[in-house]
């Protein structure tokens, strides 16, 4: 009996997740899971900023230094970059909904930090999974219908070095 009540208990709970997250999916892309989205800006970016986890060494996460497009302030966001020849591509997970995607693409330009060496870049472009050659078409497809998107930017150059603070 107790063992019949923990596995509806366990089927209620895998429900409830999957009519959460069926509910968020039928949202406008820029509108999806707003709360996650909150709880990394305010909580989970600040962090890995101020312990200077990404950006340097063999750290996989890099800093993205970009402009806001309406106060104009510098902002550092991390980001998991991928470099592909003469080119960077970015996850975007909540597409046009990522604001540092809106910044960069307002701006055109933005520097990134990743293994001590910082990278100018431009002309980004919002492309979505099936287009980067990382997936199967099988596997881009759900992500693209998520309105999961990558900006690609041209490495117009780079040298060692670190990005500097705002307000440094």
């Amino acid at each position: 009996m107790k063992k019949a009540i923990t596995l509806l208990a366990i089927g209620a709970a895998a429900g409830v997740v999957a009519d959460r997250i069926a509910a968020e999916t039928r949202k406008p892309a820029p509108e999806q899971f707003l709360w996650v989205r909150r709880v990394v800006n305010e909580k989970v970016n600040p962090l890995l900023l101020e312990r200077d986890l990404v950006g340097t060494g063999r750290a996989e996460i890099a800093t993205l230094e970009h402009v806001g497009r309406k106060s104009g302030a510098v902002h550092m966001t991390p980001v998991h970059p991928t470099l592909c020849d003469d080119a960077v591509l970015i996850p975007a997970p909540m597409g046009v909904g990522s604001q540092w995607a809106q910044n960069v693409l307002a701006a055109g330009t933005a520097r990134l930090q990743l293994h001590d060496t910082v990278y100018d870049l431009d002309a980004p472009e919002l492309i979505p999974p099936s287009e980067t050659g990382f997936y199967p078409p099988q596997l881009a497809a759900p992500f693209d219908r998520l309105g999961w998107r990558y900006v690609r930017m041209h490495v117009a150059g780079s040298a060692p070095g670190a990005l500097a603070a705002p307000g440094a």
